[in-house]
């Protein structure tokens, strides 16, 4: 896996910004069994939140990412630079899967290079299907990410939470909220019928039929490849770069963001 490199700013002073914003985090205060404490770092901060007891076959929950002031964390493709989070749960006991979702990400320009991204506190939502529905489940969690600020900062986080098996979480609606924020899937049929790309030069042109109207959209391509969106008038141009071979054609996903909603569509470049 080709990972981008983080680019380098210079240093900010940060702590006590820091210190200010996990004050404002929601239900500072709340029961430990619905959270794990923070994992704080130089200038972010990693929780565990439970959404409550098992619901139809599995737990609700997020990793909630605290940034200070003037900080920002990476979506699962970032673009040319920055570096997703990597969620590792494979030292969880009585979990048969756990899905991560990602939030709508925003475009955020970091010294002259936009990339795709959180500047604010965020809560990735998780799905967690436990291996016996009968036992207690335990959510271990390894977290790789980066906080970038007028200096980017890799970060690391190892959190554990035992899941609750009964009781109200004061998470549950901040949790909610983040699941709202998730892309809805499309079909591949549907995304026919939404979308049309049309080649142009070394770029495709991307017109989207609705509903709504097109505020911004992300694309993802596999690794080594990586793409960019220009706005054209109503369209897009997509533009595929290559850190190795450059190929004629490409699968891609493509979150499109209109003031209607926002979905998630598979398309293909050739």
């Amino acid at each position: 896996m080709i990972t981008p490199k983080l680019k380098m700013r210079a240093f900010f002073p940060f702590t006590a910004t820091l210190a200010a914003a996990l004050a404002l985090a929601p239900a500072q205060a709340a029961e430990p069994a619905f959270a794990t404490a923070p994992a704080t770092g130089t200038v972010s901060a990693v929780r565990l939140l439970s959404a409550g007891p098992l619901e139809g076959g599995a737990y609700r929950a997020g990793v909630e990412i605290s940034l200070a002031p003037k900080t920002a964390t990476y979506w699962r493709q970032p673009g040319e630079a920055g570096s997703p989070p990597v969620f590792d749960f494979s030292k969880s006991a009585n979990v048969a899967k756990v899905e991560t979702a990602f939030p709508t990400p925003k475009h955020l320009d970091e010294a002259g290079t936009v990339v795709a991204g959180y500047d604010e506190t965020v809560i990735f939502p998780l799905k967690i299907t436990p291996k016996n529905p009968k036992a207690p489940a335990t959510l271990s969690l390894d977290l790789d990410y980066a906080a970038c600020g007028k200096i980017c900062l890799p970060a690391k986080a190892s959190l554990t939470l035992a899941l609750p098996q009964s009781g109200a979480s004061p998470f549950a609606a901040a949790i909610a909220a983040a699941e709202k924020r998730v892309p809805v899937k499309i079909s591949g049929a549907e995304a026919a019928k939404r979308l049309a790309l049309k080649k142009d030069g070394e770029s495709w042109r991307l017109s989207v039929a609705g509903p709504g109207k097109v505020q911004d959209i992300f694309a993802e391509v596999p690794e080594p490849l990586f793409i960019e969106s220009k706005r054209e008038g109503a369209d897009f141009a997509l533009t595929l770069f290559s850190t190795g071979p450059k190929p004629k054609s490409a699968n891609v996903t493509l979150t499109i963001v209109t003031d209607k909603e926002t979905f998630e569509a598979p398309a293909h470049l050739e």
